[in-house]
C-alpha cells in the first residue's frame, strides 16, 4: 500500500509544487478525499494481499464476527504449534515428509511398486491423523522420501524429513544430533553366515571379512573388537549391499541387528542357505524409536503421545503380528517372530504414560520458553 501512494503522489506532489493555483487546489481535495477513504475501512473488509473466500487456508480456520476462541484449548493449541518449527513447516507447506528405507524388512522398505511398507511405515501413518488433529488440517499430504543410514541425522536437521519412519537405534551420539520418540522396539546385535561356513560367533572371525553398514550401531560394536580378534571390515552404503556381499562370498559373515538379520535372509531366494549364529554383540538391547527433528519437545510430544495410544489400545500388538507373523509383501514369506519379552515390556511401559500428560507438559515448555524469550527481548 505504502508503494502504491508513493508512485501516484509522487507525480502530484510534482504538480502541487507548479505555478498553477487552482491544479493546486484541485488537487489538494482529492488528496484528501483518496487519503480519508484510505483509512476508513470497513470492520470486515479484507485487507490488500489476503486470501480469497474460496482460497484453502493452512491455518486455523477464521472465527466468525463477534465471537470469541475457547480460552483454554485454542490459546494452548496456539501456543503449541508456534512453539514447534516442525508443526509449523508442516502447517505452510500443507504436507509432512516421512522418511523410509529400501530394505529393512520388515519395519520399512519398498514393495514391487516402489511403495514404502512394515511397521516403522505404518506406525507413522497412525501418528500422521494426530498431526492433523494438533494443526486443524483435515487433508494433509504424505510424501514418503528414501533415506540412507548415513544421511538420517543430515535430512533431519535440514528440514528434508519431519519423521524417519525406519529402525534407528536410540545412541547418545545420536542425541546430539536428533531427537527420539518413544521407543517401539528392541533387538541385538549378531552375526549373519553362510551355512557350514564354520562360523559360530564373532570370535571365529580371525583373519575374515565382516561386512557392516557404514553409520549402524554394528559398526561401532565391532570395531570395538577388530583389533583384538583381526578381522578385516566391508563397509557397506545399505542393507541390500551388505547382504549382496555376503551372498557372493567377497564377505565372510555380516554383523546387524537379529531382525533385520532375520528380514533379509527369509527374504531371499535360499533362506536356508544363510543362519543367525553366535551370542548379542552387546549385553543390553538396540532400542529402536522413530528420529525427529532435535529441540523441539512440542513436536516430540505429539508423536509420542500418538505412540502411547498405539501401545495402550492393542494397535501396537497388532501391527507386530501383521508384519512379523504374516506373509510379508511383496516376498510373500513369514518371519515368524513373537514379540519378545523385552519389546512387551517397552510397549507395556509406554502405555502406561498420558498423551493428555504429555501435551500439558508441552504446553508447559512452551509458555515457560515463550516467556524466557520474552524477557530476553
Amino acid at each position: 500500500m505504502t508503494l502504491f501512494f508513493c508512485r501516484i503522489f509522487r507525480p502530484l506532489h510534482v504538480l502541487m509544487a507548479g505555478q498553477h493555483a487552482p491544479i493546486r487546489q484541485v488537487l489538494r481535495h482529492l488528496l484528501a478525499a483518496t487519503v480519508g477513504l484510505a483509512c476508513v475501512v470497513p470492520a470486515g473488509a479484507a485487507p490488500i494481499g489476503a486470501p480469497m473466500a474460496s482460497a484453502p487456508e493452512l491455518t486455523a480456520p477464521a472465527l466468525a464476527p463477534n465471537s470469541a476462541p475457547a480460552p483454554a484449548e485454542a490459546d494452548a493449541g496456539d501456543t503449541l504449534t508456534t512453539a514447534s518449527p516442525t508443526l509449523e513447516r508442516i502447517r505452510q507447506r500443507g504436507r509432512i515428509e516421512l522418511g523410509y528405507r529400501q530394505s529393512a524388512v520388515p519395519f520399512s522398505f519398498a514393495d514391487k511398486h516402489e511403495q514404502p511398507q512394515g511397521l516403522a511405515w505404518a506406525m507413522c501413518q497412525k501418528i500422521v491423523p494426530a498431526i492433523q488433529r494438533e494443526l486443524g488440517l483435515p487433508h494433509l499430504v504424505r510424501v514418503p522420501v528414501r533415506v540412507i543410514e548415513q544421511m538420517r541425522a543430515p535430512l533431519v536437521k535440514g528440514d528434508a524429513i519431519d519423521i524417519d519412519c525406519a529402525p534407528s537405534t536410540v545412541t547418545p551420539e545420536r542425541a546430539e544430533q536428533v531427537a527420539f520418540s518413544l521407543p517401539y522396539y528392541a533387538a541385538h546385535v549378531r552375526l549373519m553366515v553362510r551355512r557350514g561356513s564354520g562360523i559360530g560367533s564373532i570370535d571365529a572371525m580371525r583373519g575374515l571379512r565382516l561386512v557392516v553398514v557404514q553409520g549402524t550401531t554394528a559398526e561401532r560394536l565391532v570395531r570395538a573388537r577388530q583389533a583384538e580378534i583381526g578381522f578385516q571390515l566391508l563397509m557397506a552404503r545399505d542393507y541390500d549391499e551388505a547382504f549382496h556381499l555376503l551372498r557372493e562370498r567377497r564377505g565372510q559373515a555380516l554383523a546387524l541387528d537379529d531382525v533385520l538379520l532375520q528380514g533379509l535372509r527369509t527374504t531371499t531366494k535360499t533362506p536356508d542357505a544363510f543362519r543367525v549364529v553366535g551370542p548379542p554383540l552387546a549385553d543390553t538391547p538396540e532400542y529402536y524409536a522413530l528420529v525427529l527433528r532435535k529441540d523441539d519437545p512440542a513436536f516430540k510430544a505429539v508423536v509420542d503421545a500418538a505412540l502411547v495410544e498405539l501401545f495402550r489400545s492393542g494397535e501396537m500388538a497388532r501391527l507386530q503380528g501383521r508384519w512379523f507373523q504374516n506373509p510379508t509383501p511383496p516376498y510373500g514369506v513369514n518371519l515368524h517372530m513373537l514379540p519378545s519379552p523385552e519389546v512387551q515390556a517397552l510397549w507395556e511401559a509406554g502405555g502406561q504414560a498420558s498423551p493428555q500428560a504429555s501435551r500439558r507438559e508441552s504446553r508447559q515448555e512452551a509458555h515457560q520458553e515463550a516467556h524466557q524469550e520474552s524477557r530476553q527481548e
